[in-house]
């Protein structure tokens, strides 16, 4: 029996949107038995990651968390350090960048714990997220940013996961990642 998602081509594509970071496109798909669907998506580097998230604690497990206002949700949540990947970064380089440049944090070793797609049926990309307990304070962080900064205990953050109080999803897996994982002392 064969399968009409064996081969699918992409018939038409045209850009609806490319401003500001923002690339929507609209491609017509063809499907191994004729069928033709429309799909509206953010494009992005495909299955390559685009962005990168970093847990990180202190020597007395207190997770650093931005506060940041979010226009889609039209409220202020709480996340994890995070953005996308330059021109020629790794994915390490913008997760110590992005630590630095929202926290004042720099660490002397990021440990990689997992990836996830936001929403891989209408983004491309993945999210990189990293893990570090080798925080030094470097100074100030990036003024453009707006964001408040919170130090906030993990287990009182791993619960409010498990409330559904956050709604971030860089927050939610990086914590059950970090819980499952058993990365803390």
């Amino acid at each position: 029996m064969s399968s009409k998602f064996e081969k699918v081509k992409v018939a038409e594509s045209r850009t609806l949107y490319n401003k500001h970071g923002r690339h929507v496109v609209v491609d017509v798909l063809e499907f191994a038995d004729g069928s033709r669907h429309e799909w509206v998506y953010f494009k992005g580097p495909g299955a390559k990651p685009s962005a990168v998230a970093v847990a990180a604690l202190t020597e007395d497990n207190k997770i650093i968390l931005t506060k940041q206002y979010r226009h889609p949700v039209g409220k202020a949540i709480y996340d994890l350090p995070a953005g996308g990947i330059h021109e020629g970064e790794t994915p390490m380089q913008a997760a110590l960048r992005e630590l630095e440049e929202e926290t004042g944090y720099t660490a002397d070793k990021l440990e990689w714990i997992g990836r996830f797609s936001w929403a891989p049926s209408n983004m491309a990309g993945t999210v990189e997220i990293f893990f570090t307990k080798a925080l030094k304070l470097k100074g100030r962080f990036n003024p453009d940013e707006i964001v408040d900064i919170e130090l906030v205990d993990f287990s009182k953050a791993l619960s409010k996961v498990l409330k559904s109080e956050y709604i971030d999803s860089a927050l939610i897996i990086a914590t059950l990642l970090i819980s499952a994982k058993k990365l803390l002392n």
